[in-house]
């Protein structure tokens, strides 16, 4: 598992990494590889972005991949190991720590984003750019059950069912944002400022762009700054959403 494009070709799921059935993440891990590279071949065919664009597909999903692999490997030896120390911690060690370790909320959540991989994060991605309070280009968009905006009054992840780039603000855009969120075609989402999105990690009136899987690709605090920086992106990337394409 040295790479996973070689010039037109790419790899995705059991092809690019097996390993073993612990954890039960072989299933989650291809499908993530494949809407990773879905979006971004579909965005070069159509003309919606540069073809640069998929260079991103292998240091996005191969050091994950390389960790999962580690550590179901690892798992995998310790269940089926015959020797002394791995039987007297499956047999006395695990039935007596796991219990008490489930008991506690943080490890619940840490288990929780670990299987469901929720926590996967392309921050080191060249598809990656900038950061705005708690949230960073390449983390995945923070999910509020109550963000009711201009568009809609569901929860902020209502609108990514378009499957399609989006600014996202939480608090009021600045005209330069509205600005260049038109001029682009790129759907604009502002969310009414409460405090829960401070603590998801929002910095208010920030600019929050979003991928088409729902991750962050730009970020940027509410400066004069932060509007040419996100034309310049979008120019860089060549990224045209379908909403514009089709105008």
């Amino acid at each position: 598992m040295t790479r996973f494009r070689v010039g037109r070709a790419f790899l995705a799921g059991d092809a690019a990494h097996i390993h073993s059935p612990v954890g039960g993440q072989g299933m989650n891990t291809g499908i993530g590889d494949a809407i990773n590279l879905a979006w971004k071949l579909a965005a070069v065919v159509q003309s919606r972005a540069d073809a640069s664009i998929l260079d991103s597909y292998e240091p996005e999903r191969i050091a994950f991949a390389r960790r999962l692999v580690a550590t179901t490997d690892r798992a995998f030896q310790l269940v089926t190991s015959s020797g002394r120390l791995a039987a007297f911690v499956r047999l006395h060690v695990v039935p007596r720590v796991l219990p008490i370790l489930f008991r506690s909320k943080p490890f619940r959540r840490m288990m929780f984003r670990t299987i469901s991989q929720t926590m996967i994060e392309y921050r080191a991605s060249p598809l990656s750019r900038g950061a705005a309070g708690g949230v960073r280009a390449g983390d995945r968009l923070p999910w509020l059950a109550d963000a009711s905006g201009e568009t809609t009054t569901q929860d902020n992840y209502a609108p990514l069912a378009s499957l399609d780039w989006q600014l996202h603000v939480y608090g009021a855009p600045t005209p330069a944002l509205q600005e260049v969120a038109r001029s682009h075609g790129l759907a604009l989402h502002a969310f009414a400022w409460r405090d829960a999105m401070a603590a998801a990690g929002f910095e208010r009136d920030a600019a929050y762009l979003v991928r088409p899987d729902g991750y962050v690709g730009f970020a940027a605090p509410a400066t004069a700054a932060s509007a040419p920086a996100l034309g310049d992106y979008l120019k860089a990337w060549r990224i045209a959403p379908r909403a514009a394409v089709r105008a």
